[in-house]
């Protein structure tokens, strides 16, 4: 049940128009008024819709994790923004959304809050520097609360799921020790859930791990072939050989420009990723909705059907299933 108090708070959802962005917005405005923001809003905008609103949930991408990073001590210039208007406009809150990820890579599972902090990736090394930075920079006259979702999916997506995919129905996708590495899962629409319970009963200065359920990428691609209807094979390599195979790919792709298997999205297809989030789940009194990929595929089967890729294949299996059989 969400309290009367959070029920007349304004929300400002930042990161409109992205993936994880529209789905916290959709989630939110079941429960509350929320405004949407796109993260590249002028000064101005930004300005007007944070002082009208009691909490400000960050919801955009300030680092692609498709892209090779490299990590500086430097907050993004709209974290700085958020914090600077938030600070005049005397808003209660911010929820900012980071990455269980910033665990890093190479720990033995469940990890809970109390887990160590071991980034190895730009990315994982990025999003914990702006957590570090948020919390110092605001702690004297903001809360500020952060949320860190387990493996994020959903309609949308724009990172794996659409790659992976292309792959499949050309014929097959190579997986590190066959995508069966055990990973926590969390709906898009779950996690804008738990945004709300943080806004509203989540501790300043706290970090709340969110999940929904356990289970792997090959369980995921396999219920999306089942969704759309085509798909290939999906081929067991040893991580060893791919992550050499995405060593060469960094290194021959400029900083900043999109790299495709890189040694991040390697470790996280090929390494376990297993989060136990009972101690958030308790003291947030929140629980995930979506507890399997199939309870979500019946919104996710209609995007998946329009990736090119997919799009392509599926035009092009339906010729040959109506065509009349030679003689």
């Amino acid at each position: 049940m969400i309290p009367l108090e959070s029920l007349a708070a304004v929300h400002l959802v930042i990161g409109a128009g992205e993936f994880l962005g529209d789905q916290v917005s959709h989630a939110l405005a079941a429960e509350v008024p929320v405004i949407e923001l796109n993260a590249d809003a002028d000064e101005e905008t930004l300005n007007d819709a944070v002082g009208a609103v009691d909490v400000v949930l960050n919801c955009a991408q300030t680092w692609s994790p498709a892209r090779r990073l490299r990590f500086r001590k430097s907050p993004p210039p709209l974290l700085k923004k958020i914090v600077e208007a938030a600070r005049r406009a005397k808003v209660r809150r911010i929820v900012h959304v980071s990455t269980a990820d910033v665990f890093g890579p190479d720990q033995p599972g469940p990890l809970n809050e109390k887990s160590r902090l071991k980034p190895v990736h730009a990315y994982e090394r990025l999003k914990l520097y702006e957590e570090q930075w948020l919390l110092e920079s605001a702690a004297e006259d903001l809360e500020v609360v952060i949320v860190r979702p387990a493996r994020i999916f959903g309609e949308k997506e724009e990172w794996m799921l659409p790659r992976l995919m292309g792959a499949l129905v050309k014929g097959r996708v190579w997986l590190p020790g066959g995508g069966r590495a055990k990973q926590t899962f969390v709906s898009a629409a779950d996690v804008g859930r738990a945004c709300l319970a943080a806004s509203d009963r989540g501790r300043p200065g706290h970090t709340y791990l969110v999940g929904g359920f356990d289970s792997s990428w090959r369980e995921l691609l396999e219920s999306c072939i089942r969704a759309v209807g085509v798909g290939g094979t999906v081929v067991n390599l040893p991580y060893d050989l791919l992550y050499v195979r995405a060593l060469a790919m960094e290194i021959v792709t400029a900083p900043g420009a999109v790299v495709w298997p890189g040694i991040y999205a390697t470790d996280v297809l090929g390494k376990p990723h297993f989060y136990d989030d009972s101690q958030s789940r308790r003291d947030l009194t929140w629980s995930p909705s979506v507890g399997s990929f199939e309870q979500e595929m019946p919104r996710m089967a209609g995007w998946l059907s329009r990736l090119p890729e997919v799009a392509a294949a599926l035009g092009a299996a339906s010729p040959a299933a109506t065509s009349p059989q030679g003689r």
